[in-house]
């Protein structure tokens, strides 16, 4: 094999390379070019209608419950507290028996707190009580996880 025919063989691919990457290039330019000229001549599908009303005012709404509101909900933990108190000393019931009633007083304690943390009047003793309420519960839902009552 002659080295001049390898150089010249090599040298006819790298050209045949050019002009076919030059060629898609002027391709891609034309359609991007009658692209171009296409979305900027055409008319918006959208029409916008004559009278456009004013945008109304959402009225404020307060998301602090009342003092009452948090103090039924108090009672309400408590009683899934109680709920779960008699499931744990129930000796025919399973974990996997009790677990939902943990998950559902977890959950509405997390719930209570949330919402006592939108209340106004934070430090005093109701807001005291849900905070030691939610922290009961969520210890009581890792201890549970964790298997201290096998």
């Amino acid at each position: 094999m002659d080295i001049q025919n390898i150089n010249a063989l090599a040298q006819s691919a790298k050209t045949s390379r050019q002009n076919s990457t030059q060629t898609q290039v002027k391709e891609f330019q034309d359609i991007l070019e009658s692209f171009s000229e296409k979305t900027i001549s055409e008319k918006p599908l959208v029409k916008p209608r004559e009278s456009i009303q004013d945008v109304q005012p959402i009225q404020y709404v307060n998301m602090a419950s009342s003092q009452d509101e948090i103090v039924e909900k108090v009672g309400s933990v408590l009683e899934l507290f109680e709920n779960y108190a008699q499931n744990l000393s129930n000796p025919n019931k399973t974990l996997k028996d009790i677990e939902p009633a943990l998950l559902n007083m977890k959950q509405a304690a997390d719930k209570l707190y949330k919402v006592n943390v939108f209340n106004e009047d934070r430090g005093d003793k109701l807001s005291q009580l849900v905070n030691n309420i939610q922290v009961t519960a969520s210890v009581e839902y890792f201890k549970f996880q964790r298997g201290d009552y096998i």
